[in-house]
C-alpha cells in the first residue's frame, strides 16, 4: 500500500490535455458518448431483440434512443465546473454516490491525520509530528478597481511570496452561508417598536423589504468567501540548521534513519521549537499580508482553525457554540466507538 503522506500534493502539470474543439478535450468526448455506448450495450446484450416499444423494434427506435444520451453527456460536459475535467467530475460523483459518507472516528483520523489540537499555543499538530497555523486574510474589494490597481495588488502579492515566504505555505480559500437570519432580525425587532406600530407606511415597508430581501438571497445564493494561509514546521526543519552536514546525511536512505534518531533532541524541546518557529512564520505572514494596501490578516485561534478543518471533512457550516469548550471535551472529528 502506498505511504499517506498529510502534505498536499502537487500536481506535475495543468492542462496539458490535447484539446479536440476550443476548450474540450479527448476526456470530454469520451464522456459525452459514454451514455450513447452503455445505450447500445445494453440493448445488444440484456434486450431481447423481438422486443417492441408502442409498436415499433428496438432496433427501430435505437437510433434515437442514442442520440439522446449523445446530448446527456454533452449536457455534463457542459455543466462542469470549470476548476475540474468532465470525466474527473464523472468519477468524482461516481465515488461519492457509491461509498460511505461516514466513517468511525478511528478511520477519520487516517484521512485528516490530526494529531491533538493546543489551544493555548494556537497550533494543530499532525500526526507526522508536523505542527500548523493559519492566518485568516480579508483582501480588499477589486469590484471596481482598475487594469493598474488589479497590477499593483498583484505586484505587492508577488514581492510578499517572493521576500517573506522562504517557507511551505498553503492558500485555502472557502466559502459559506450568508447569515441572512442574523441580519433580517434587526428589522423584525423594529416591527415591535412603537414608531412602527403607529406609522402602517413604514411598517409596511419594512415588511415588504423583509420579504424582498428573503427572496433576493435565495435567488442570487449569497455567500460570504473566506481565505486562509496555512503555515506548516516539519520537525525536520527545528532538528538541523539548514545547510548543514547532519541535515544532509538525514536525507540518505537508510543512514538518515539512524542519523535522525541519534540527533533527536528531546520531545519537550523538539516541542517548544516547533512552536517558536510557527509562531515566527505566522507572524511574517500576517506583516506581510498587511504590506498589501486593503488587505487585513489576522492570525487563527487554534480552536477557530480546528472549526476549520472540520467544516472541510464534514463539507458543511457546523454549529458547535463554544468550540474552545467542545475541544477539550471531544475529539476533533466523530465519535470514539
Amino acid at each position: 500500500m502506498a505511504e499517506r503522506t498529510p502534505s498536499k500534493r502537487i500536481p506535475k502539470s495543468l492542462g496539458t490535455e490535447t484539446k479536440l474543439l476550443g476548450s474540450y478535450t479527448l476526456g470530454d468526448a469520451v464522456v459525452v458518448l459514454l451514455p450513447a455506448v452503455a445505450v447500445v450495450l445494453l440493448v445488444q446484450l440484456v434486450v431481447p431483440s423481438s422486443t417492441r416499444i408502442a409498436g415499433y423494434t428496438v432496433q427501430a427506435i435505437l437510433l434515437p434512443i442514442v442520440a439522446v444520451a449523445i446530448c446527456v453527456g454533452a449536457v455534463f460536459v457542459y455543466v462542469t465546473p470549470a476548476y475540474t475535467s468532465s470525466l474527473d467530475w464523472l468519477v468524482t460523483m461516481l465515488r461519492f454516490h457509491t461509498t460511505v459518507t461516514e466513517e468511525p472516528h478511528s478511520e477519520a483520523l487516517d484521512h485528516h491525520q490530526l494529531e491533538r489540537v493546543y489551544p493555548d499555543a494556537n497550533v494543530i499538530e499532525r500526526q507526522d509530528g508536523a505542527v500548523i497555523g493559519l492566518v485568516r486574510v480579508s483582501p480588499p474589494s477589486m469590484a471596481l478597481a482598475t487594469d493598474e490597481e488589479w497590477a499593483t495588488t498583484a505586484d505587492s502579492f508577488q514581492d510578499f511570496l517572493n521576500t517573506t515566504v522562504t517557507f511551505p505555505i498553503q492558500i485555502y480559500s472557502t466559502t459559506q452561508p450568508f447569515p441572512v437570519e442574523t441580519y433580517l432580525d434587526h428589522y423584525r425587532e423594529r416591527l415591535a417598536d412603537p414608531d412602527v406600530k403607529t406609522n402602517t407606511q413604514l411598517r409596511t415597508l419594512i415588511e415588504r423589504y423583509i420579504e424582498w430581501y428573503e427572496q433576493d438571497l435565495a435567488a442570487r445564493q449569497m455567500t460570504i468567501r473566506d481565505h486562509y494561509v496555512i503555515v506548516t514546521v516539519s520537525p525536520e526543519e527545528v532538528q538541523f540548521e539548514r545547510e548543514s552536514i547532519l541535515a544532509t546525511l538525514s536525507g540518505v536512505p537508510v543512514l538518515g534513519v539512524f542519523v535522525r534518531a541519534l540527533t533527536a533532541p528531546p520531545p519537550e524541546r523538539q516541542r517548544e521549537a516547533l512552536f517558536t518557529t510557527l509562531e515566527e512564520r505566522l507572524s511574517r505572514v500576517q506583516s506581510g499580508i498587511r504590506d498589501i494596501e486593503g488587505c487585513e490578516a489576522m492570525i487563527c485561534d487554534a480552536s477557530d482553525g480546528a472549526q476549520v478543518i472540520s467544516e472541510f471533512w464534514a463539507g458543511q457550516t457546523l454549529e458547535y457554540g463554544d468550540f474552545e469548550e467542545i475541544l477539550r471535551t471531544r475529539p476533533l472529528v466523530g465519535d470514539r466507538s
